[in-house]
């Protein structure tokens, strides 16, 4: 049914005459008389009798006039509701981040983010790069703070944010040799903390190995590291100046020197969140966490 004749037809029942209301919605006689004839002829009955110079409604148009109006009501609210959900889409942010990310720099940035967009409502998810990256190009995420060797070739906004710089620690105390560390051959003499693997991916847990750790996140890495039950591979921002001192750190070069944090943003997110995102990260990452 014709939302347009319905409100016509209305207008009609509000002024009493087809001319009043062809003046109220600045449309000609004829125009009005004809909506309300197609739509009698819609419904299959007369909507309106003549009395005198006036318009009076029939059975039908009485049944029609409350109807009527609660369509065009529900529509309006419809249209309405519509509106919000564009509107707000703008501050709905699907994000999916890294677990270092998550878990060592999300806490730090939150507070000026919020402070900035107020009205920013993000849905987190955690996990690994490569899957992230597979959801964002799916639509399933909206921005992702991802690690990446070099920058994404994703088709979608790549900001670089910072170096994501991975090194072996062990306790100063339990395993000063662990300085000297250069190969496989060196770490198979240490207990060996890990974060759980994906298939195909390199492990420095030897087969003879009489003691080793295999963690699910790396705020476990890290406890367990600090904690003395063995060496493992950390990234910078998760340590503190305090817990530093207490490690001595491989003497390896860093696992990827070329590895970086990026914040990627689909198409249709907003860009000024990617920009803040990056911009707080950074500083985060310089120990400034002002936006």
């Amino acid at each position: 049914m014709d939302l347009y004749r319905l409100s016509l037809f209305l207008k009609v029942v509000e002024t009493g005459t087809v001319s009043a209301a062809s003046r109220a919605v600045a449309l000609t006689q004829p125009a009005v008389s004809r909506n309300l004839k197609l739509l009698e002829e819609e419904l299959g009955a007369a909507l309106f009798e003549r009395r005198g110079r006036g318009l009076v409604l029939t059975a039908a148009g009485r049944a029609l006039a409350p109807r009527a109006r609660s369509l065009l009501a529900e529509a309006e609210a419809t249209r309405a509701a519509v509106e919000a959900t564009v509107a707000r889409s703008y501050f709905d942010l699907r994000l999916g981040t890294v677990d270092s990310v998550t878990t060592f720099l999300l806490p730090n940035i939150m507070a000026p983010v919020r402070a900035a967009f107020p009205d920013l409502h993000i849905k987190l998810r955690t996990g690994r790069s490569s899957r992230l990256v597979d959801d964002l190009a799916q639509g399933e995420l909206d921005m992702i703070i991802v690690a990446s060797s070099g920058e994404p070739t994703l088709g979608a906004r790549a900001l670089p944010v910072g170096p994501y710089v991975y090194r072996y620690y062990g306790r100063r105390d339990l395993f000063p040799a662990f300085a000297s560390a250069r190969t496989e051959e060196d770490f198979a003499q240490f207990p060996v903390v890990e974060l759980e693997s994906l298939p195909g991916q390199p492990t420095l847990i030897s087969q003879d190995a009489l003691a080793y750790a295999v963690a699910g996140s790396l705020a476990s890495v890290k406890a367990l590291i600090l904690g003395g039950f063995g060496v493992g591979g950390l990234l910078d921002f998760m340590l503190t100046d305090s817990e530093r001192e207490q490690l001595v750190v491989a003497d390896t070069e860093p696992a990827d020197p070329h590895c970086g944090l990026w914040v990627i943003g689909s198409a249709h997110a907003d860009a000024r969140v990617d920009h803040a995102l990056q911009d707080t990260i950074a500083a985060s990452l310089r120990g400034d966490t002002t936006l």
